[in-house]
Protein backbone atom coordinates (compact mmCIF):
# COMPACT_ATOMS: atom_id res chain seq x y z
CA UNK A 1 0.00 0.00 0.00
CA UNK A 2 1.40 3.48 -0.85
CA UNK A 3 0.76 6.44 1.04
CA UNK A 4 -1.41 8.83 -0.19
CA UNK A 5 0.59 12.92 -0.54
CA UNK A 6 -2.70 14.67 0.54
CA UNK A 7 -2.58 12.87 3.64
CA UNK A 8 0.70 13.86 4.45
CA UNK A 9 0.44 17.28 4.33
CA UNK A 10 -2.16 17.17 6.91
CA UNK A 11 -1.17 16.87 10.71
CA UNK A 12 -1.38 13.72 12.54
CA UNK A 13 -4.07 13.79 14.91
CA UNK A 14 -3.54 11.43 18.00
CA UNK A 15 -7.20 11.73 19.12
CA UNK A 16 -7.97 9.86 16.00
CA UNK A 17 -7.38 6.16 16.11
CA UNK A 18 -7.87 5.62 12.36
CA UNK A 19 -4.80 7.92 12.11
CA UNK A 20 -2.53 5.67 13.81
CA UNK A 21 -4.24 2.37 12.39
CA UNK A 22 -3.48 4.22 8.58
CA UNK A 23 0.72 4.90 9.35
CA UNK A 24 1.05 0.99 10.63
CA UNK A 25 -1.26 -0.51 7.62
CA UNK A 26 1.77 1.48 5.66
CA UNK A 27 4.17 -0.74 7.20
CA UNK A 28 2.80 -4.29 6.92
CA UNK A 29 4.55 -6.43 9.41
CA UNK A 30 5.42 -4.33 11.52
CA UNK A 31 2.10 -2.80 12.42
CA UNK A 32 1.77 -3.50 16.30
CA UNK A 33 5.61 -2.44 16.53
CA UNK A 34 4.76 1.04 14.69
CA UNK A 35 1.21 1.56 16.42
CA UNK A 36 3.02 0.84 20.29
CA UNK A 37 5.40 3.92 18.86
CA UNK A 38 2.75 6.17 17.84
CA UNK A 39 1.12 5.79 20.93
CA UNK A 40 4.32 6.41 23.01
CA UNK A 41 5.09 9.32 21.03
CA UNK A 42 1.42 10.56 21.41
CA UNK A 43 1.58 10.75 25.38
CA UNK A 44 4.71 12.28 25.12
CA UNK A 45 3.16 14.68 22.87
CA UNK A 46 6.17 14.54 20.75
CA UNK A 47 4.35 14.53 17.50
CA UNK A 48 1.62 17.44 18.45
CA UNK A 49 1.26 19.44 15.44
CA UNK A 50 3.00 17.18 13.31
CA UNK A 51 2.80 16.04 9.23
CA UNK A 52 2.13 12.61 8.38
CA UNK A 53 5.89 13.02 6.46
CA UNK A 54 7.49 14.29 9.99
CA UNK A 55 5.75 11.15 11.54
CA UNK A 56 7.15 8.91 8.92
CA UNK A 57 10.73 10.18 9.16
CA UNK A 58 10.04 9.74 13.32
CA UNK A 59 9.42 6.21 12.59
CA UNK A 60 12.04 5.60 10.35
CA UNK A 61 14.58 6.93 13.39
CA UNK A 62 13.13 4.95 15.62
CA UNK A 63 12.34 1.84 14.46
CA UNK A 64 14.78 1.86 11.15
CA UNK A 65 11.91 1.37 8.62
CA UNK A 66 11.53 3.07 5.72
CA UNK A 67 9.37 5.73 4.88
CA UNK A 68 6.66 3.91 2.56
CA UNK A 69 6.24 5.25 -0.94
CA UNK A 70 3.72 7.58 -2.05
CA UNK A 71 0.65 7.01 -4.25
CA UNK A 72 0.50 9.87 -6.62
CA UNK A 73 -3.09 10.43 -6.99
CA UNK A 74 -2.65 10.76 -11.12
CA UNK A 75 -1.93 7.14 -11.23
CA UNK A 76 -5.06 5.99 -9.20
CA UNK A 77 -7.46 7.25 -11.19
CA UNK A 78 -8.82 4.88 -14.14
CA UNK A 79 -7.52 5.57 -17.55
CA UNK A 80 -10.49 7.09 -19.99
CA UNK A 81 -11.91 5.02 -22.73
CA UNK A 82 -11.06 5.18 -26.27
Amino acid sequence: MGRDKAKDDRLFNCSEPHEADYVAGLYPGHEEEVRELLQKLCLAGEIKNSTHLEVYRLIKEKLKLSIPLIKLRTLDKPKPKK
